[in-house]
């Protein structure tokens, strides 16, 4: 399904709910579309299911799970309705799975991204991109103000914000997703999903300690983007890395050192091109660590 689709519709869900304030409130969105939200002892690595018994409609989450795991698996089944994606999970949504991009069916990554818009709405958290660091510490506190995992905020954050910005997910060693802020773009640096993690760059060092942590890093633009422009940015990289599931997180920020302008009639090449301004968010996952 279309990735401008899949976010219209979920600011419609949250225009048509009357949901216009933080944290969102995931169980007012169940309620306006029929369904009974319970929180209930669940199998362990089952983070929720969805039912239906004498005509009401349930979904249920592992009370043991946290409160963030909760409101994401919540909106994740609520996506499943909203879009009419047939569950490639079962009924039962496994855990691990909210958190990985391999081997995800294109139908879960889809709810994926309807949940990361009606938990953090880019109307919502655009205006924190103009007076926030885009730093693991300030990320952490909108995490906690949106009720929303790390990094979910990070890349709606990277999406509204105006600076040259970044941010990557890597699994295995390997660059699953990446979005870049559209000043990033406009100056023509992109960082391509499929690559190996950058020799110099935080996220390999942090991958090849094996062990979960922070690790910063001050390299070249280059080091990223293979982008002839990104040779005009210095990076700063924080990365964090989590163990069980072999994923690093990198939050990069770029400095460009030979600012020159860029013309209107130039488009980047990337993965971003095929999608509406302010509609090119990618999902966030529910909260792990």
């Amino acid at each position: 399904m279309d990735e401008n689709v899949v976010i219209s519709r979920a600011r419609k869900l949250l225009k048509d709910a009357g949901i216009n304030s933080t944290p969102v409130d995931v169980e007012a969105l169940a309620l306006h579309l029929g369904f009974k939200v319970s929180r209930v002892e669940l199998e362990e690595g089952e983070a929720g299911n969805t039912f239906e018994r004498r005509g009401q409609k349930h979904i249920c989450v592992n009370q043991k799970d946290s409160p963030v795991r909760q409101r994401f698996t919540i909106l994740h089944e609520i996506a499943h309705h909203v879009l009419e994606l047939p569950s490639k999970h079962g009924e039962k949504v496994p855990g691990d799975e909210l958190e990985r991009f391999t081997g995800r069916h294109p139908e879960e990554v889809s709810c994926d991204l309807f949940a990361s818009e009606c938990l953090v709405p880019w109307a919502m958290i655009k205006p924190f991109t103009e007076e926030r660091d885009f730093s693991l510490e300030s990320l952490a506190d909108l995490a906690d103000y949106f009720q929303a995992s790390r990094s979910c905020i990070a890349s709606k954050f990277a999406q509204a914000s105006e600076g040259h910005l970044a941010f990557v997910v890597a699994e295995d060693g390997v660059v699953k997703y990446s979005i870049g802020s559209k000043a990033l773009r406009d100056a023509r640096v992109w960082i391509t999903k499929g690559i190996p993690l950058p020799q110099n760059s935080a996220a390999a060092k942090a991958h090849k300690a094996g062990i979960s942590g922070l690790h910063e890093a001050d390299i070249e633009g280059t080091d990223w983007s293979t982008s002839d422009d990104a040779r005009r940015f210095a990076c700063y990289e924080q990365a964090t890395y989590h163990a069980p599931t072999r994923q690093t997180q990198s939050i990069l920020n770029f400095e460009e050192l030979d600012p020159r302008p860029v013309s209107n009639s130039y488009r980047a090449r990337n993965d971003d091109d095929d999608l509406l301004e302010e509609l090119d968010g990618r999902p966030g996952w529910s909260k792990y660590r």
